[in-house]
């Protein structure tokens, strides 16, 4: 089988696509049923260097994706004659066609299909917008569609009308944590070692980090012993107002001293973060399949999560659930876990590192391939 993964983005890439990308693609070129595969990718982003060299994998660069038009460039349609694949896989949401060859689409992001998240600006609110539209159009024109989560599936199944036998559903995978190297984040307070929370997640209002300021607040209010929070994730220059806006928020309440922006973590500071907090908060408004949520659990972190969809579908019970805006009872789940045994965090840190095995980058790319392969027999 011959793949082209065409990488339609506009330039850039998240962290949870970059990480899609790592584990897939050298899998992909191992495995006996792959006989070659073509990566098109935005020359800003430079793919191949994330690599050693990698058997049947040719790296190509193509033009980002602009949503007013889009027409695969010269360069691209030359490679993709030459490359003859047999289906072209597209990992995001965005419409390509080439000649008669076989589409399949995935479905990454389902923030701009979210109805929950009132903290978003208007000109927010307008580029979600069109990109509800450029993925609507994408997935009804897919041959197939990967679904990341039953979540995911069953909104495209229920809202979107896509037939079942077009949707696979291929969850993301996980590394076990291995190596024991770790670094401390600088600034953070060394007496908040094993005492503090800790949230993942590019500073936007789908991460529902309102929640966790509010629960803060409580938290303080009733001198339960959390030292503070710390917040990991990059903030985006359309973001910084937002940004503004929650600084100004715990200045007023006084929590400054009690929360940490961490910005973007090396693996090793995100692994000391793990290992160290005493809980894992994820507070997000919607999700496909949170690599965080995954990462999290493959630590043994004791989890307090939202229960909006997927979250409980991913943590299953290793997590303590809470109905999301109500950073009171947000407030109130850490507390209780805050209040358990020695005995108790163990079993938890133990049942959530036993969910974490379940989801392996291998599976992964298995069960991508078979759905390739069900693509390709659907049209022959």
């Amino acid at each position: 089988m011959k793949i082209a993964i065409i990488n339609l983005t506009g330039g850039g890439m998240s962290g949870g696509y970059k990480k899609y990308m790592r584990n897939v693609i050298p899998r992909m070129a191992i495995n006996l049923d792959i006989e070659s595969i073509l990566c098109a990718t935005p020359s800003s982003i430079d793919i191949q260097s994330w690599f050693s060299f990698l058997p049947k994998v040719k790296f190509i660069t193509c033009k980002p994706f602009k949503w007013m038009y889009y027409r695969p460039d010269d360069d691209l349609k030359k490679s993709l004659k030459e490359f003859s694949p047999d289906v072209i896989f597209i990992p995001v949401e965005r419409y390509f066609k080439f000649n008669s060859v076989p589409i399949v689409n995935m479905i990454q992001n389902m923030e701009p299909f979210a109805e929950n998240i009132d903290e978003n600006y208007f000109i927010n609110k307008c580029r979600l917008y069109i990109q509800r539209l450029v993925a609507k159009r994408a997935i009804k024109k897919a041959d197939r569609t990967i679904a990341l989560s039953k979540y995911v599936k069953e909104f495209l199944s229920h809202k979107w009308n896509i037939p079942e036998e077009k949707i696979g559903l291929v969850y993301h995978g996980i590394e076990i944590p291995r190596f024991k190297e770790f670094i401390r984040p600088n600034n953070i307070p060394k007496d908040w070692e094993g005492n503090f929370l800790f949230t993942v997640g590019s500073i936007r209002p789908a991460r529902g980090l309102e929640d966790v300021f509010w629960a803060m607040k409580y938290l303080v209010l009733e001198k339960v012993n959390i030292k503070g929070l710390v917040i990991a994730g990059e903030t985006e220059s359309r973001m910084i107002s937002y940004r503004k806006k929650l600084e100004k928020w715990i200045k007023l309440y006084g929590l400054s001293s009690k929360i940490y922006w961490a910005g973007k973590l090396s693996e090793k500071e995100m692994s000391w973060c793990y290992r160290n907090c005493a809980v894992f908060v994820m507070a997000s408004r919607v999700e496909a399949c949170p690599n965080i949520a995954l990462e999290a659990m493959s630590y043994g972190c004791i989890s307090v999560s939202s229960n909006n969809p997927p979250l409980p579908e991913i943590f299953k019970d290793t997590a303590i659930y809470y109905p999301p805006k109500k950073g009171k009872l947000l407030a109130e789940a850490i507390k209780s876990v805050t209040e358990w045994d020695n005995h108790r965090c163990g079993e938890a840190s133990k049942k959530a590192r036993e969910r974490a095995i379940e989801f392996s980058w291998n599976v992964t790319v298995e069960r991508l391939l078979t759905e390739f392969k069900k693509t390709i027999e659907s049209l022959n």
